[in-house]
Formats: C-alpha cells, sequence, structure tokens
C-alpha cells in the first residue's frame, strides 16, 4: 500500500483527518482539516513514524543522523520515527526536541536527547505545512546551535496552499534555505482519498488557493 494511503486510512479511522467545513488559521473556509493530536496511542504512533522513516530512508539514507522534532507535536514523532528507522531498516539515528523555555537548572539549555556536541545533519519532523510559520521558528533556533546542519524536511501533510509569491510553504522553505523537503501526503491525495461527497468542494478549494504542480 502506497505511504499516503497507509497514512490517510488511518488519519481518517482516528478523526484526525475530518471533511466538512473549516475555518483555518488564514480566515480560508477549508472543506478538510487535520489534526495530528488525534494520533494518541501506540497504534497510530507506529503507523505514523513507519511512514516518516520510509521517506527518510528513500531520500535522507546516508545524507542525514539526526531528527529534530520541534515542540510540542514534533517531540513524539521525532523519537518514534527514530525508533521505526531502527527496526524497520536498521538505521541508528539519533533524535533532539526542543523546550519551548531554555532550562537553567539540571542539565539546561534549549535542547533534550542528541545536544549536538559533534556535528550532525537533521532532518526536521513536522506534521502539516500549510504556511510554514512554525518551520521558520524551528530555522530560526537551529541557526544559533553550532554543529546543527539542517539536512532536509519531511511533513505528514503538505496542503500545498498558495502563499503571498505564489508558492506553498514547502516550496518556500526548499528555496529559502536550500533543503530537501518531502511529504507522505498532500492535498492531490486527500482529493484521491476523501468520499465522493467532498471530492467537489476539496477540489474547488484546491483551485482557489492551491499551487500549480511543480
Amino acid at each position: 500500500m502506497p505511504n499516503a494511503d497507509k497514512l490517510l486510512q488511518f488519519l481518517a479511522k482516528c478523526k484526525a483527518l475530518k471533511f466538512g467545513s473549516f475555518v483555518t488559521k488564514s480566515g480560508r473556509v477549508s472543506p478538510y482539516f487535520v489534526n495530528m493530536g488525534e494520533v494518541c496511542d501506540g497504534e497510530g504512533i507506529s503507523i505514523l513514524a513507519s511512514c516518516y522513516a520510509q521517506i527518510f530512508k528513500e531520500h535522507f539514507a546516508g545524507k542525514a543522523d539526526n531528527l529534530f522534532g520541534p515542540a510540542y507535536k514534533g517531540i513524539p514523532l521525532c523519537a518514534a520515527t527514530a525508533a521505526a528507522l531502527h527496526k524497520e531498516y536498521g538505521i541508528n539515528a539519533s533524535f533532539t526536541y526542543n523546550r519551548k523555555e531554555a532550562k537553567d537548572h539540571g542539565e539546561g539549555g534549549v535542547l533534550v536527547g542528541d545536544t549536538y556536541k559533534e556535528k550532525r545533519r537533521i532532518v526536521i519532523i513536522e506534521d502539516v505545512i500549510t504556511a510554514g510559520t512554525s518551520i521558520e521558528e524551528t530555522m530560526r533556533t537551529m541557526s544559533a546551535i553550532p554543529n546543527a546542519e539542517i539536512t532536509g524536511l519531511i511533513v505528514a501533510i503538505d496542503r500545498r496552499e498558495k502563499l503571498g509569491d505564489g508558492k506553498s510553504a514547502l516550496q518556500q522553505v526548499k528555496e529559502k534555505y536550500g533543503i530537501e523537503t518531502h511529504s507522505i501526503a498532500s492535498i492531490e491525495d486527500i482529493l484521491k482519498f476523501a468520499p465522493a461527497e467532498h471530492r467537489e468542494s476539496i477540489e474547488k478549494y484546491r483551485l482557489e488557493w492551491g499551487v500549480k504542480n511543480e
């Protein structure tokens, strides 16, 4: 089963992928909504991690050795993906995540896990990308950390919505930072997967707000 189909089937099953009418942060009325916070059990995180691990294996094996998960949703994603990489492909990548605020006692600092005492080639693990705001925050954070070399980004769902310059957030990140960007599934996959009664509204939304195919 293709990675996208596997992911979308599970997200629909656990109600993380919903169809209807939803107002997004940008104010657009979307015919679908994805909330990865609904993935909260062993089965779900295992499926997600397996999908991320497959993308990593295909595109970053030998080119990256660390997974970074931005707080908060990225924390379980990067840890579970590291475990899936080792179990399914024998790839032993370290993982790192950040605190929202630096800790001033104990081990201190803003990073947890592999704190980059040596150079690491890093793939960021994110859930859903629309405007790319959280990615920009992550890139600013990582740019100040020695030994942290961002190699790529993997997101579960790329909504592929055009921003002010007509490009999607994933396209902007790829061009601005010169890194590889990949998604497990996109709005095109959701359109094919959606129940028949919702496909017309999703296609209309895609034509109005979606970027053109690359």
